[in-house]
Protein backbone atom coordinates (compact mmCIF):
# COMPACT_ATOMS: atom_id res chain seq x y z
CA UNK A 1 0.00 0.00 0.00
CA UNK A 2 2.69 2.44 1.22
CA UNK A 3 4.51 1.88 -3.00
CA UNK A 4 1.14 2.71 -4.53
CA UNK A 5 1.15 5.75 -2.30
CA UNK A 6 4.35 7.15 -3.08
CA UNK A 7 5.17 5.63 -6.60
CA UNK A 8 2.10 5.97 -8.68
CA UNK A 9 0.13 9.11 -10.04
CA UNK A 10 -2.73 9.38 -11.97
CA UNK A 11 -2.41 7.74 -15.48
CA UNK A 12 0.12 5.71 -14.52
CA UNK A 13 -0.35 2.65 -16.68
CA UNK A 14 -0.26 -0.75 -13.77
CA UNK A 15 -0.29 -4.73 -13.57
CA UNK A 16 -1.98 -5.62 -10.41
CA UNK A 17 -2.23 -9.24 -9.23
CA UNK A 18 -5.06 -9.68 -6.28
CA UNK A 19 -9.02 -10.17 -6.04
CA UNK A 20 -11.74 -8.32 -6.71
CA UNK A 21 -13.82 -8.40 -3.67
CA UNK A 22 -17.63 -7.05 -3.80
CA UNK A 23 -19.79 -5.93 -0.58
CA UNK A 24 -24.38 -4.95 -0.38
CA UNK A 25 -25.15 -2.52 2.10
CA UNK A 26 -28.61 -0.85 2.40
CA UNK A 27 -28.97 2.84 1.67
CA UNK A 28 -31.79 4.79 2.76
CA UNK A 29 -33.21 7.44 1.03
CA UNK A 30 -35.72 9.92 1.73
CA UNK A 31 -37.99 12.35 0.20
CA UNK A 32 -40.47 14.33 2.53
CA UNK A 33 -42.10 11.51 4.58
CA UNK A 34 -41.13 8.89 1.78
CA UNK A 35 -37.95 6.51 2.38
CA UNK A 36 -37.07 4.25 -0.07
CA UNK A 37 -33.73 1.50 1.25
CA UNK A 38 -32.13 0.45 -1.93
CA UNK A 39 -29.50 -2.32 -1.80
CA UNK A 40 -25.87 -0.94 -3.20
CA UNK A 41 -22.59 -3.01 -3.92
CA UNK A 42 -19.65 -1.30 -4.13
CA UNK A 43 -16.59 -3.24 -5.69
CA UNK A 44 -12.64 -3.09 -4.30
CA UNK A 45 -9.74 -4.12 -5.72
CA UNK A 46 -7.05 -6.03 -3.20
CA UNK A 47 -4.01 -6.33 -4.97
CA UNK A 48 -1.20 -8.65 -3.93
CA UNK A 49 1.27 -7.20 -6.08
CA UNK A 50 1.44 -4.33 -7.83
CA UNK A 51 3.69 -3.73 -10.90
CA UNK A 52 4.53 0.02 -12.32
CA UNK A 53 4.70 -0.70 -16.45
CA UNK A 54 6.93 1.66 -18.45
CA UNK A 55 4.73 3.63 -21.31
CA UNK A 56 6.18 3.02 -24.71
CA UNK A 57 5.71 5.72 -27.05
CA UNK A 58 3.50 4.61 -30.16
CA UNK A 59 6.35 4.97 -32.61
CA UNK A 60 8.54 2.84 -30.63
CA UNK A 61 6.13 -0.02 -30.59
CA UNK A 62 5.12 -0.09 -33.95
CA UNK A 63 9.08 -0.22 -34.78
CA UNK A 64 10.10 -3.04 -32.77
CA UNK A 65 6.91 -4.88 -33.93
CA UNK A 66 7.27 -7.34 -36.33
CA UNK A 67 6.05 -6.67 -39.81
CA UNK A 68 3.16 -9.52 -40.03
CA UNK A 69 2.27 -9.30 -35.98
CA UNK A 70 -1.45 -9.07 -34.83
CA UNK A 71 -2.78 -6.63 -32.11
CA UNK A 72 -2.05 -9.06 -29.41
CA UNK A 73 1.79 -9.97 -30.10
CA UNK A 74 2.62 -6.07 -29.93
CA UNK A 75 4.93 -5.97 -27.27
CA UNK A 76 4.79 -2.79 -25.63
Amino acid sequence: MEYAATKLRKGDYIYAEGKLVSSTFDKEFSKGKNKVTVPLKTWQVRADSIRKLNRAKKAQVTENAPVDAQPEEVPF
